[in-house]
């Protein structure tokens, strides 16, 4: 695939994330993907290796409880079938809970889908929505 095709893959991953059309974004993950997030999951409930059906249930339970959210790439390079992007996210819900994040994403492509994908973000943002949730419950 191009790098051109590869990066429209990407932004439309990114859109399904913002739109929370979660269907749309599982089928475009490789049967064989995985995501990872680089913190140990022993003290950040959200970190750590998934396979596609880890991600799926991850992704579902966290963005399933906002109200309103939006996903934002701002910045993409792409380099033979990895595409990288820097993004923001903001989000209100449920209640009055409000979140926002930076992230770094890398995309490695693999026949037209998701392969692997790396992402980085500010971990203490997604501590203090959960507190947010936590408090209110």
């Amino acid at each position: 695939m191009s790098i051109e095709n590869n990066k429209a893959i990407v932004r439309q991953a990114c859109q399904h994330i913002s739109d929370r059309n979660l269907p749309a974004l599982f089928e475009m993950i490789h049967p064989e993907g995985s995501w990872s997030v680089p913190y140990r999951s022993d003290r950040f409930q959200f970190g750590g290796y998934r396979d596609k059906a880890g991600i799926c249930e991850l992704l579902t339970q966290f963005l399933g409880g906002f109200t309103r959210f939006s996903f934002t790439p701002d910045a993409m390079t792409a380099e033979g079938d990895r595409v990288s992007v820097e993004a923001r996210s903001e989000g209100i819900g449920p209640g009055t809970a409000t979140y926002k994040n930076v992230y770094h994403m890398s995309f490695f492509i693999k026949d037209g889908k998701l392969h692997t994908v790396r992402e980085y973000f500010d971990p203490y943002e997604v501590m203090a929505y959960v507190e947010q949730l936590e408090a209110s419950a």
